[in-house]
């Protein structure tokens, strides 16, 4: 049996007899320290008196654990990644191609670690499939092939946060300024969605439920999750302005993403995770580690894992969590997997959902992990002199926003 399903089984086995291994462990610290013999006034004393203390304090350790806690917690592996064992990126640990984000503009990475920038663009968005890439500058949105080729252009002021309608591409939602509108996918037909947005990416819907009901009429195909300035969430048809449902006012998010069978949407903002069922009832509220603020969000290409990067401040500075949200379980608690001083940020799993990709900006590094592995970690160093060729001064850290399909490009 491998360490990792070990690890894996331990943590989800029961404890039997939890109440009552407590007692028992109670009451031999407690017959052991009663029955301990006098010694004299030695200079060996004050040691083997703190030894007996910190081997009672093991014990309490394992035999006190609290209610529903698992043996593996106290043993449990959260990677501290080391910077200085990082080494080039010189190919992707999973097939698939990679979007980068820069400071001289988005690059495409192939799995066997070539690199093509694709102009001087500020962001980018993977179309379906990887057939295009919608990129922003200033004045315009754009697609463009994954070769640079432009495709489309539509002039627009300050357009951020492009994202596609999955699987078709046929349409792509945008903001710009404070509302949010919505183009073709060849770049016609471009529209008013919502005049007064909150500054979140959109979230189409992956699929159209079928013959699904909502508060209004019946959804269409191109249905998308936008977030208001008061913190409500809303679901609204591209092609008919028609809002299926509306939640009540709440923290405003940062991220909204939905799982990849349609079952949930979720609100990722400071230090919460709220989830919703399709027809927007909210299931349940995840809250994130005491102290910790999101970074990013991502859900697993299955849709039953939600990853969370954050950031808290301690007496050392600050600190950073890369953490994973079993959304599929009744009770989900947020599990650790990376940890170390500075910022996590800027998640993407691979196509295959077998790894996590996690920029750690203070270290210049990105780091690739196996949720499903603990301690299997790569850490790829001086990403940004790898992404600003010939920079003579400090370029950001790139970002790593979209590994995408195994098809394009020949990966």
């Amino acid at each position: 049996m491998r360490s990792a399903d070990l690890r894996r089984r331990l943590r989800d086995a029961p404890i039997p007899d939890e109440h009552e291994a407590r007692e028992r462990g109670w009451r031999v610290v407690h017959a052991a320290y009663a029955g301990r013999r006098p010694v004299g006034a030695s200079a060996t004393a004050p040691r083997r008196l703190a030894v007996a203390l910190a081997m009672a304090a093991i014990v309490l350790a394992v035999v006190l654990t609290p209610a529903g806690a698992k043996v593996v917690d106290l043993v449990r592996d959260v990677v501290k990644p080391n910077a200085r064992e990082a080494k080039p990126l010189t190919a992707l640990p999973a097939p698939g191609t990679l979007l980068v984000e820069s400071d001289q503009g988005p690059w495409v990475v192939q799995r066997d670690g070539s690199q093509r920038l694709l102009g001087d663009y500020r962001e980018a968005e993977w179309s379906p499939h990887g057939y295009y890439v919608a990129v922003t500058s200033e004045h315009q949105l754009s697609a463009v092939e994954p070769d640079g080729t432009v495709h489309w252009s539509l002039n627009r002021r300050a357009p951020s946060d492009p994202r596609w309608v999955p699987e078709t591409g046929y349409r792509i939602a945008y903001r710009t300024g404070s509302s949010m509108r919505v183009v073709g996918g060849d770049g016609v037909e471009d529209h008013m969605l919502d005049p007064s947005v909150a500054p979140t990416p959109p979230a189409w819907r992956p699929v159209p439920l079928a013959r699904a009901k909502m508060t209004q009429g019946e959804a269409g195909e191109n249905v998308v999750a936008v977030a208001e300035p008061d913190g409500r969430i809303e679901l609204i048809d591209a092609d008919t302005l028609t809002v299926y449902w509306r939640t009540p006012r709440g923290p405003v998010p940062t991220e909204l993403a939905w799982s990849a069978d349609v079952a949930r949407l979720v609100a990722l903002s400071g230090s919460e995770v709220r989830v919703f069922s399709s027809g927007g009832k909210l299931l349940r509220t995840v809250r994130l580690p005491a102290g910790m603020e999101a970074t990013d969000g991502a859900f697993a290409p299955t849709g039953k894992a939600f990853a969370v990067t954050g950031t808290m401040r301690t007496h050392h500075g600050l600190r950073s969590q890369a953490l994973v949200i079993p959304l599929a379980e009744s009770q989900p608690k947020p599990r650790p997997l990376l940890a170390n001083t500075g910022t996590f940020s800027d998640l993407s799993w691979s196509p295959d959902g077998h790894w996590l990709l996690v920029a750690w900006r203070d270290a210049d590094a990105w780091l690739f992990l196996r949720p499903r592995r603990p301690g299997d970690v790569q850490t790829a160093g001086q990403v940004s002199r790898q992404f600003s060729p010939g920079s003579t001064s400090g370029a950001k850290v790139p970002q790593p926003v979209g590994w995408c399909c195994t098809s394009i490009g020949g990966s």
